[in-house]
């Protein structure tokens, strides 16, 4: 425990029983006289400037009354839990085994009230979910978050959680253009299931349409290109009568069996020899 936290639990020591410690979403610890006084007009005993341990440390202290925004003591159970989970995120690593139940122990903390038995059920059935909550904004009474491309995202929760989850083995058959690599997959939560590594398909979904658009973005880069062509190929073009930029193009469209103009294959022998060209050449195994 830092000197801090010792400092900060001292002080409420002093204040008497009715002493409020409010924490906020940007890791202010605020100390008030009574807990009337820690609304929007009250003046606060002391003040600190907490670091993610000490943050964490006062937390586990049980000693913090209230969390969220300064002022804000009539803020739903919702956006306490969109504070918390926001700031928890963007601190930690998504994959870490212990954020999503430290994050849930911070929404207790700042009165949330957590559904344990169904939080269990949940993440069984998901490995993107934080937690079920109870919520007066929901019309089923109780919400669930998750994560969703590294944000979280809420929903109504009415006893199932609706994912599609997908083995390695489905993944590397459903995502090979582009393809979702090992790397990848270490960068998402997974569910195991008999032995098996279950991943949540809108993971995927988000992995591939940002390759896709990396993809694209890198095509668009290289496809005007200027050439110096040497004498050789020139007069070589002039003695068929052709244009080398006629050559190029059929050569490009053999080896990618192109059948819209101006790249038009010339046949199923030439697509076969530029293609034996081609991987006689080694481009396909060069790094």
């Amino acid at each position: 425990m830092t000197t801090t936290v010792k400092e900060i639990i001292e002080a409420k020591r002093q204040a008497g029983e009715a002493a409020f410690l409010w924490l906020t979403h940007t890791s202010i610890c605020a100390l008030y006289e009574t807990e009337e006084d820690s609304h929007e007009t009250g003046v606060p005993l002391q003040t600190w400037e907490l670091d993610p341990i000490e943050r964490e440390q006062i937390i586990e202290s049980g000693l913090v009354d209230g969390m969220g925004v300064l002022g804000c003591n009539g803020e739903s159970a919702l956006e306490r839990a969109e504070e918390i989970c926001t700031r928890m995120l963007k601190e930690n690593a998504p994959t870490d085994p212990t954020l999503f139940e430290r994050i849930t122990n911070q929404l207790a903390a700042a009165g949330v009230e957590i559904d344990r038995a169904a939080t269990t059920k949940a993440r069984a059935e998901s490995p993107n979910v934080i937690a079920v909550f109870k919520s007066e904004d929901s019309d089923e009474g109780l919400d669930y978050i998750e994560v969703l491309d590294g944000e979280a995202t809420f929903w109504g929760y009415s006893g199932e959680i609706q994912t599609a989850l997908l083995t390695e083995e489905q993944i590397h058959n459903d995502y090979d253009d582009p393809a979702i690599t090992q790397g990848d997959l270490a960068c998402l939560r997974f569910i195991e299931r008999d032995g098996q590594k279950l991943y949540d398909e809108a993971d995927l979904t988000a992995i591939s349409e940002k390759k896709e658009k990396e993809s694209s973005a890198r095509r668009e880069t290289q496809r005007t290109l200027t050439l110096t062509l040497p004498d050789d190929f020139l007069k070589l073009c002039e003695e068929v009568n052709t244009t080398p930029a006629a050559v190029l193009e059929g050569f490009i469209a053999d080896l990618c069996d192109l059948r819209e103009g101006p790249y038009v294959t010339n046949g199923s022998d030439e697509r076969l020899f530029a293609e034996q060209y081609f991987d006689r050449c080694g481009y396909r195994f060069r790094d």
